[in-house]
């Protein structure tokens, strides 16, 4: 089982009751259920995100504070995920800004640096993870037994500046703090960056605009261009035509194009 990003098209109409418009339209690619073919069955969990972490929408000048955009889900915690400033998790596609392709990616990268600078202001310095892992390698009465470096990587994370920062979803998950893999623990990458601001949103924005599958309004669930699953149909026999998927150029070109009321909302679902 995988996470997949899907982009749900759904009709202006639904701006009143845009939960119960989602659970309709993804309804029958639902896994868990008797009633849909396994082959249409592309989810059993959702989630509302990509506003707090920059792989939702640019939000469009004037309507930062719209009551209509949409924002993310609540975390595994049941805490809030704040939207990163200027970014969403869908809305009104007339209230979207899909005229520069990573803005949104740019806004997250921004929001990252200045929620780090604006902690350090307002927390003691923090100790490099560098110094707590050869504290952890070097010195036996440091941690004792500590024998996967859990006791150790806790210490660094429970200083006030870390935990402040990394409990934010703005930190964006950046950064690894444990022992799987060939790299091990590596500090975030905005903790102790030398260059400037404009460098760091360079650095670190992403290098072309999200592409997810899209689940059309009229039923169609577009998997990364290349095929189509109808809702309304068994997915060896379905009649219908599905989109035309040669002029396909990444999602978010395609849903640039459609209808200004068209309320578009991005979920990371588990398939």
């Amino acid at each position: 089982m995988a996470g997949v990003w899907v982009t749900v098209c759904l009709p202006g109409e639904a701006a009143g009751d845009v939960e119960g418009a989602l659970a309709s339209a993804l309804a029958p690619f639902y896994i868990d259920t008797d009633d849909n073919p396994v082959d249409r069955g592309m989810w059993d969990a959702r989630h509302i995100t990509g506003g707090s972490d920059g792989r939702g929408f640019a939000v469009a000048p004037g309507h930062w504070g719209d009551p209509r955009l949409i924002h993310d889900d609540p975390g595994h915690n049941g805490l809030p995920l704040l939207s990163v400033p200027g970014v969403c998790a869908g809305g009104p596609r007339a209230l979207l800004d899909f005229s520069q392709p990573v803005l949104a990616s740019e806004r997250a990268a921004a929001a990252s640096w200045d929620l780090w600078h604006n902690l350090s202001a307002l927390h003691p310095p923090a100790i490099p993870l560098a110094v707590f892992v050869d504290r952890w390698w070097n010195d036996p009465d440091a941690f004792p037994g500590d024998r996967w470096g859990d006791e150790m990587l806790a210490a660094y994370r429970d200083q006030p500046l870390i935990k402040a920062y990394l409990d934010h979803p703005h930190s964006l998950s950046m950064g690894y703090l444990g022992f799987v893999g060939p790299i091990g623990p590596t500090e975030h990458p905005v903790i102790g960056y030398e260059g400037t601001r404009a460098e760091y949103i360079r650095e670190f924005t992403a290098s072309e605009p999200p592409s997810t599958d899209v689940l059309t309004e009229d039923g169609w669930w577009w998997e990364g261009g290349t095929d189509a699953v109808h809702a309304f149909c068994e997915p060896e026999s379905c009649p219908h035509e599905p989109p035309n998927l040669s002029v396909w150029q990444g999602s978010e070109a395609y849903l640039a194009g459609l209808p200004g009321d068209t309320i578009l909302v991005r979920l990371h679902c588990h398939a």
